[in-house]
């Protein structure tokens, strides 16, 4: 399952989730653009969804040690944010691969994928994180999104509600974003490395069927 082009995939995309989501936790913008890799890494494995999950979910959990050793102490608790995203990456965002790298680009079935799919994935982050945000932290993470959190306690919300809603209203958008960025550079990756990195699937597929 892991051959060497799919160690240097989850390394790229490791590499590609730490160094933007460093970028935007420095800046402490509500976002986080910290799982581009990981939905990447289910996208350019596609059909494999088992290979895909596995690889998604490595290059995640690198990012998160690496980003909390240097970066932010925080992020490596959200561990299961991440294999949450992963999982979903590899069974359902990883669908739209054809549409993604279709010559010309199908404009309005790109879009519509993307939008979907980056609302979903917001969603199933913001009600994973929620209680490690609240339990753990109590409200303080360090990232831009402790702001939405304050704001919301200010409006009379309970610790937990206010964990909630700034998750729903900052990971859509996130996500969303993140979805898009992964799309575009599935559909820039050239096909020889995409063949590599499938090539131990199409086998054991092939063998099976013979």
């Amino acid at each position: 399952m892991l051959t060497t082009p799919r160690l240097i995939a989850i390394a790229l995309c490791a590499a590609l989730n730490f160094s933007i989501g460093s970028v935007v936790y420095l800046t402490k913008l509500p976002i986080y653009l910290d799982s581009i890799g990981t939905i990447l890494c289910a996208l350019l494995l596609f059909p494999d969804r088992r290979g895909g999950f596995v690889c998604a979910w490595i290059s995640g959990a690198l990012s998160l040690v690496l980003s909390g050793l240097l970066i932010n102490p925080f992020v490596p608790w959200f561990e299961m944010t991440d294999v949450a995203i992963a999982l979903f990456s590899s069974l359902v965002i990883a669908r739209g691969a054809d549409t993604f790298r279709t010559h010309p680009l199908p404009t309005v079935p790109f879009a519509v994928r993307v939008v979907v799919y980056g609302v979903c994935t917001g969603i199933i982050a913001a009600l994973v994180s929620a209680p490690v945000v609240v339990y753990l932290f109590g409200g303080v993470t360090g990232s831009g999104s402790a702001f939405l959190v304050a704001l919301f306690l200010k409006t009379g919300q309970q610790l937990m509600s206010a964990a909630i809603l700034s998750g729903l209203a900052a990971d859509p958008i996130d996500k969303t974003l993140q979805v898009l960025f992964a799309a575009l550079l599935y559909r820039a990756t050239p096909t020889e490395f995409i063949k590599m990195l499938r090539t131990s699937y199409d086998l054991a597929a092939t063998t099976t069927h013979t």
